[in-house]
């Protein structure tokens, strides 16, 4: 593992373990196993760091909602692939989405919030474009994308911290019925 990639790696463990206004950065050199400087020269700051880790790992997660975000004239395939991808995703970086939850859910004034601001914005845009394409397809959802969106992602939050944190079995049973429920919300 190169330097960059070890520092990542350590302040990602920390960061999601202990949130990011508890780490310092001595904790994450001492467990990167390198000296400040050399944090300093990669990154530039703790921010910095918390911005890079955001970028490495919301480049993943972006580009798997805005696949499956890619309206096909069947929103059902698209929510359940949306459900489907962005828990696997979870689910293989577990760290990350404790973090990227953190990060969401931190005061509006902190630092944390500002590191992840910008992803959720991203994710809940894609995800008004798929339901603006829809619209088109069901004339009830016209003008109810941002909330669809909105409302969506929150569920997506949920269920994706439920099964990292609670172990929760996403089994093909329960998508369908959740995804279910979320259809009947948005054609009522």
């Amino acid at each position: 593992m190169d330097t960059r990639s070890a520092i990542t790696e350590a302040a990602l463990a920390l960061f999601a373990r202990r949130g990011y206004e508890s780490t310092g950065i001595q904790e994450v050199v001492d467990v990167a196993g390198i000296t400040k400087p050399t944090l300093y020269y990669y990154f530039g700051s703790k921010q910095g760091l918390l911005e890079a880790v955001v970028a490495q790992y919301g480049a993943v997660l972006t580009g798997i909602i805005r696949e499956e975000a890619e309206y096909r004239r069947d929103l059902a395939a698209n929510l359940s692939g949306l459900f489907r991808e962005t828990l696997g995703f979870a689910l293989a970086h577990r760290d990350f989405f404790r973090l990227m939850m953190g990060l969401f859910f931190s005061a509006p004034e902190t630092a944390a919030f500002a590191a992840g601001k910008k992803l959720r914005e991203e994710l809940v845009s894609i995800l008004e474009a798929l339901f603006t394409d829809a619209g088109r397809d069901h004339g009830n959802m016209k003008n109810r994308q941002k909330i669809y969106a909105e409302s969506f992602m929150g569920l997506l939050e949920t269920w994706g911290i439920l099964a990292v944190n609670n172990g929760i079995q996403m089994e093909d049973q329960l998508r369908y019925r959740i995804i279910h429920q979320s259809m009947h919300g948005i054609f009522s």
